[in-house]
């Protein structure tokens, strides 16, 4: 089936742009400056937020909003991934007789 025949969920559009807000602030970050950058209703956004939080995908902080340790574990897995393929490759060229860097 074509990836364009799906529906877009609209709530989880709006979670990962939260996500993606909290992710590119440099610091904890408030509800309302997250509402007021994804230019929505400010409850709406702390119902996301206290969702995200549930999922351990944000944290709320004294000051703000931040990343969850789980999009930490997430990041990890990717880059053991990434790394386990970069060796499995240069593994590869060895075998046939390439310069492995």
């Amino acid at each position: 089936m074509a990836k364009n025949s799906y529906t877009r969920i609209a709530s989880v559009a709006k979670a990962c742009e939260i996500i993606a807000i909290v992710a590119e602030a440099r610091e904890p970050i408030t509800g309302n400056e997250v509402a007021a950058r994804a230019q929505l209703p400010a409850g709406t956004v702390m119902c996301l937020l206290m969702t995200l939080e549930d999922a351990g995908l944000v944290e709320e902080m004294r000051d703000g909003w931040r990343l969850g340790i789980k999009m930490a574990v997430y990041w990890a897995r990717i880059r053991s991934t990434k790394e386990f393929e970069r060796d499995k490759l240069n593994e590869e060229i060895k075998t046939i007789g390439g310069d492995a860097r």
